[in-house]
């Protein structure tokens, strides 16, 4: 009799025992599902701010400051309009224009970032008579759409002009110096962020020489910014 109630207890023990964790398994799985769930979520909007910083770094990492710094080398022509004037060996009247052909190297700056700008330049030009080389300052105001840059500016000359021996006799003097003003119109294209081609022309009136009086100047060359 005791051993029937004893097999009775021991059963109703183990049944009661297998109904519990029948009840605590799927409680257990859904906690830790839910736990799961929230870890995976921890860790995506980690990532995803991890992320975001990354990117947010790459960005201002790949943002580069204007360069405002900027010089040139151009192949130059000029042609000059002479004053009426006679030989002072034989009388005669002299040439009325002039052709050189020379190069330019120049340095310019921004000072109001695609707006307004300076340009320190100094030219040298030959013919077979003669050499000069001028220095110009330049003041331009600058016009920007994509990669094409135009411009137009007014321009102070202070220019030394040096003859040949014989030139010098027929003109009764070695050396002149002048000054003068004039205007400037031009564009660029820019290849990269670094370099680009420019083509410009200038008009300067010379009132000061008592050889020449209008110089018109076409230059073409690359441009390096910095």
């Amino acid at each position: 009799m005791s051993f029937h109630k004893t097999k009775r207890a021991l059963t109703l023990a183990i049944s009661v025992s297998w109904s519990v964790l029948c009840i605590a398994s799927p409680s257990t799985a859904l906690a830790e599902d839910t736990d799961s769930k929230a870890d995976t979520a921890g860790e995506k909007s980690a990532s995803k701010e991890v992320g975001g910083k990354e990117g947010a770094s790459k960005k201002g990492g790949g943002e580069e400051k204007k360069r405002l710094n900027s010089i040139r080398l151009s192949g130059a022509y000029a042609h000059h309009l002479l004053l009426h004037r006679d030989s002072q060996t034989t009388g005669e009247p002299l040439d009325t224009h002039e052709n050189l052909g020379g190069f330019e190297i120049a340095y310019e700056r921004e000072l109001i970032e695609e707006h307004l700008s300076i340009e320190l330049a100094k030219p040298f030009f030959f013919s077979p008579d003669s050499f000069e080389t001028p220095f110009e300052a330049t003041l331009k105001g600058l016009f920007v759409k994509g990669s094409w840059e135009g411009y137009i500016g007014a321009i102070l000359i202070f220019n030394i002009r040096v003859f040949s021996e014989e030139r010098a006799q027929f003109e009764g003097q070695k050396n002149v110096l002048s000054f003068g003003v004039g205007g400037t119109i031009g564009g660029s294209y820019h290849f990269t962020e670094r370099w680009a081609l420019e083509l410009g022309f200038d008009y300067g009136y010379v009132p000061t020489d008592p050889v020449v009086t209008h110089e018109f100047d076409l230059a073409l060359g690359g441009v390096y910014h910095f």
